[in-house]
């Protein structure tokens, strides 16, 4: 079983290879499945598709793609909605017969087409470890029940297939011949069964926990006795509510459901995405079913699942194991910021994420492939020139960019150089990055800052994104912005550059210091002067420290007062209520570094565990958020292992 190919930039494709060799001698049946969306997505580029591939023996070819048979497999539904805004399409099946007909070499069960020709991409090696594809068994039943449809349900609506236009693709409302997430929105539980094993039958539901959360397929053989209709929903938690256990499809901003309307017959049912899932529901609508097995057939990287190394604390080794169990399932091919509603390749989480690899994997394959698909890509042409894309592979039809996001990107390229040695990469990043300065530099203002940057401005998930908040002269952006012209003028000796960033970080320290705090931005009067807000955020302060505006030596108070008042156990109502908390992504990671820079183990240990050991207990993998909204499953937090895990070394080595 294989999954892929690992993703790569428009025009390249990279090569997977799979040893036959255990097969030698036997007559067996090679199948391939092909998909593509057309599309355009967070998580693949939208590219025609194509199929290559080639069977050597003894080093001469014995097969390529010509010599294959083609056929449709016409039993899953094409017009059905996207899965979320970010991802292609939901899965819905009607099946006559099981696949494994197909796969065991009937040619008679799905109408063959015929094949053409056509150009491909340029190749590029995997690089990365062929994920790990284990079969994962749920760990118990946590409720049986009766469930039937309630028509005056609310309907679950979401852009991902509201907003269909030139800038989404995909099918419209109207267009759709099944609307899945209708269907599933009026589906109505109520506990009350014993059944937790064996046949389900018309109007029953049976809710399956896998003991954290996983990603990968769902996989389930059963005996349809009758003509059925079954759903899988799942979720990440699971939530007690009127007179049952609800796993809420539709929470992270998606449709985690699946379709299978089945003839009568015995069937081995994979689904064909990765999905992520710590509860799944079986919903019998009409028929009856004998359920022989359930499972997940996980998707992860096998290198860092197979991190076993411990500290010695148990609280700092569960939060560890949370964070390899996080990582592994967002570094299967490139550093995705989660795996369930986007599975995409999302700049500055990778900042984070990509350091988190090394800790768990020194081989640090996965980063490499992520950074030199953003090196070898074309310019896209919906985005300013110079401008990288916020997250990728992927299409932005729509012209949205984060250009906070591409600074990140220059961080993580030089933490990646210095980390490496690896300085073959400077050589395609040069002009990218002289062309992203270019593109960022005609937002510079008379005082030599960016103001009004167009584009999504983003700075962290919190108060810092309200739009008084990042509009104007957003002085954690330009904390960022005099980073990255330093890291440019390091990376390739450009000495104007490290002088242009320390003047902006005057500059910085002299409109936005009031004598306390780091405000937040300066907004344009009506005369056009740009005057204070008195917007204050415990995230501008980590910026100050982090891109070294502020040092502990320079500004001692405000040093000690950061250290001492704010971070994730601040009782906000009491202890400066004024100045706006920071969330996961970035505020509270700068901080748990910034903390272990100087040297304060203790409490990064103590705040760590206050954060993180919560997030263990519900899914056993770290959140996007500071609470249990949106995903909770995202790679940036797994950088928490290694802060951790170093302060408790510092500690011990102190005696």
């Amino acid at each position: 079983t294989g999954y892929g190919p690992a993703r790569a930039a428009h025009g390249f494709t990279r090569v997977d290879e799979y040893d036959l060799s255990a097969f030698a001698g036997r007559e067996v049946v090679l199948c391939l499945e092909v998909f593509a969306a057309n599309i355009n997505t967070y998580y693949v580029t939208d590219e025609l598709p194509f199929l290559a591939a080639e069977i050597l023996s003894g080093g001469k070819v014995v097969a390529q793609a010509a010599d294959f048979e083609a056929y449709r497999l016409t039993d899953r539904i094409q017009k059905v909605q996207k899965f979320s805004f970010q991802r292609a399409f939901v899965e819905v099946y009607d099946m006559k017969a099981c696949r494994s007909r197909l796969y065991a070499g009937d040619a008679g069960l799905f109408p063959a087409v015929k094949t053409e020709q056509v150009s491909m991409n340029r190749l590029l090696p995997r690089n990365v470890a062929y994920p790990k594809m284990d079969f994962t068994p749920y760990r118990s039943v946590v409720e049986c029940g009766k469930v039937t449809i309630n028509p005056d349900a609310p309907l679950y609506r979401d852009r991902a297939f509201l907003d269909i236009s030139d800038k989404l693709h995909g099918y419209t409302y109207d267009e759709l011949d099944v609307k899945l997430s209708d269907e599933v929105s009026r589906l109505s539980f109520r506990a009350g069964g014993t059944r937790a094993e064996g046949k389900m039958s018309a109007g029953e539901y049976r809710t399956y926990d896998f003991g954290r959360t996983i990603t990968g397929f769902a996989d389930l053989q059963l005996v349809a006795t009758r003509p059925t209709v079954l759903y899988i929903t799942f979720d990440e938690v699971i939530n007690q509510k009127d007179g049952y256990k609800e796993v809420n499809p539709f929470r992270n901003d998606c449709t985690n459901a699946i379709k299978f309307t089945l003839a009568p017959g015995s069937y081995h049912l994979t689904g064909f995405e990765p999905n992520s899932m710590h509860y799944a529901v079986l919903s019998v609508l009409e028929g009856e079913a004998e359920i022989e097995s359930f499972c997940a057939l996980s998707y992860e990287n096998a290198r860092i699942m197979a991190f076993d190394k411990t500290c010695g604390d148990p609280e700092i080794d569960a939060i560890v194991g949370a964070a390899k169990n996080t990582l592994a399932q967002n570094a299967v091919d490139v550093l995705t910021d989660c795996p369930s509603r986007e599975r995409a390749g999302w700049l500055c989480d990778s900042f984070f994420s990509g350091r988190a690899e090394v800790f768990f994997d020194p081989a640090n394959l996965v980063e490499y492939n992520f950074i030199e698909n953003y090196l070898i890509s074309p310019q896209l042409p919906q985005l300013e020139d110079g401008m990288l894309p916020m997250c990728y592979p992927a299409d932005h039809y729509d012209s949205n960019y984060i250009p906070q996001w591409s600074m990140w990107f220059v961080l993580e390229l030089q933490n990646y150089i210095r980390r490496t040695g690896n300085r073959e990469l400077l050589k395609t990043a040069q002009k990218r990055l002289y062309n992203l300065i270019g593109c960022l530099d005609k937002y510079v203002n008379e005082n030599g800052l960016l103001e009004d940057m167009t584009g999504w401005n983003f700075v962290e998930w919190s108060k810092c994104n309200d739009t008084e908040y990042i509009t104007g002269e957003n002085y954690p952006t330009n904390m960022l912005y005099a980073a990255t012209l330093e890291a440019v003028g390091e990376m390739f000796g450009d000495k104007a550059l490290i002088e242009r960033a320390e003047k902006m970080r005057d500059t910085i320290r002299k409109f936005s210091f009031n004598g306390t705090f780091f405000e937040e931005n300066r907004l344009r009067s009506k005369d056009g002067v740009l005057e204070k807000t008195g917007h204050l955020t415990e995230t501008c302060q980590y910026y100050a420290f982090y891109f070294r505006v502020a040092t502990p030596e320079d500004y001692p108070e405000l040093f000690s007062l950061m250290v001492e008042k704010f971070g994730p156990m601040r009782d906000l109502s009491k202890v400066y209520p004024d100045v706006h908390p920071s969330n996961a992504i970035v505020g509270n990671s700068l901080r748990f570094e910034i903390l272990y820079d100087n040297g304060l183990y203790e409490k990064v240990i103590q705040e760590g565990k206050y954060y993180f050991l919560p997030m263990v207990d519900l899914t056993d993998t770290l959140w996007e958020h500071n609470n249990p909204s949106h995903s909770l499953n995202h790679a940036f937090a797994s950088y928490a292992a290694v802060f951790l895990t170093e302060s408790y070394q510092k500690l011990q080595k102190k005696g």
